[in-house]
């Protein structure tokens, strides 16, 4: 369904990278649900009591096999625990878990969904019996679901077919990455393919790793057109088929050297430990972003 705000403004931007808490309590709602209702019971299947098959999820069966996949999840699904203040008298607060293990928890319900068909109602335990279990459908109306609850709340995942989940990237890095050209250099190539694809993972540490190798590519370019030089003069040379202009190459001489001691002040050239490290995913975007727009302008100019 689409909703009437969406036409109005506009989809949210898909930008969030953190989990908030109502989409935890959604999420929680929305999975608790399906197991009320004998949506994993095909997997995990709790079975009558007179021997006629299945009626339901088993919740233990669920919560030892979430338990034997997930550490960071716990079912019955926390979303507060109790905190005990300075004065010591204990409060309920609201409780997220770590956002991979909260997406960890949704691939693992799409791989366990079904469907059910309940079949003849078992009157003496108050209960229908459930008589099969589509899982395309189950997984079909689990994954809209899900993917709803992200896009409404400008989370940048989407849940797809296969049970794996994608970072939505912007659009204008997604152009950038689809743009990356083919060099003569095979192992300028790799570090940028390899760059590109992380910087698409959900996990903000693999998405680290990509600025690490995005800045090796950068490092690796400045000795590419002429190797038998130093990497100062290379590096100019290829300034110099980049633009002819007196004040836009002095501009990406500038830009040049502005990248390169960011490389070297944060924690992706170098690990000493005065360099500082990116904790934030949109700053690690940015900056990739910004490597990447120069790259790419490099990268059309090798000769």
């Amino acid at each position: 369904m689409k909703y009437f705000s969406d036409s109005e403004r506009g989809a949210l931007s898909r930008t969030n990278n953190e989990i908030p808490y109502n989409v935890w309590c959604g999420l929680v709602a929305f999975i608790q649900k399906l197991i009320d209702t004998g949506c994993f019971g095909e997997n995990f299947p709790e079975l009558c009591p007179d021997g006629q098959g299945c009626c339901g999820t088993d919740e233990r069966g669920f919560s030892f096999a979430l338990k034997a996949e997930l550490s960071g999840v716990e079912y019955p699904f926390v979303t507060e625990k109790d905190e005990i203040p300075d004065d010591w008298m204990s409060k309920r607060v609201p409780f997220i878990p770590n956002y991979l293990d909260v997406l960890d928890l949704v691939q693992f319900c799409y791989a366990n969904v079904s469907k059910p068909t309940l079949g003849s109602y078992h009157s003496y335990y108050g209960h229908h019996h459930i008589a099969s279990f589509d899982r395309t459908a189950g997984q079909t109306e689990f994954l809209e679901k899900v993917n709803t609850i992200f896009a409404r709340n400008g989370l940048a995942y989407e849940l797809l077919t296969d049970g794996q989940i994608k970072r939505v990237t912007s659009g204008a890095l997604s152009s950038v990455i689809q743009q990356t050209p083919k060099t003569s250099d095979q192992e300028l190539n790799d570090l940028l393919e390899h760059a590109n694809r992380k910087i698409c993972n959900t996990d903000v540490r693999v998405r680290y790793g990509a600025l690490k190798e995005l800045w090796d590519a950068f490092e690796r370019i400045k000795t590419v057109t002429e190797p038998e030089k130093n990497k100062k003069q290379s590096m100019a040379i290829l300034l110099d088929n980049c633009s002819s202009d007196p004040m836009f190459r002095a501009e990406l001489e500038a830009e040049a050297k502005a990248l390169t001691n960011i490389g070297n002040a944060f924690f992706i050239r170098h690990s000493e430990t005065s360099q500082i490290k990116l904790t934030d995913s949109n700053h690690i975007e940015y900056l990739f972003l910004r490597l990447a727009s120069f790259m790419l302008l490099l990268a059309k100019n090798l000769v």
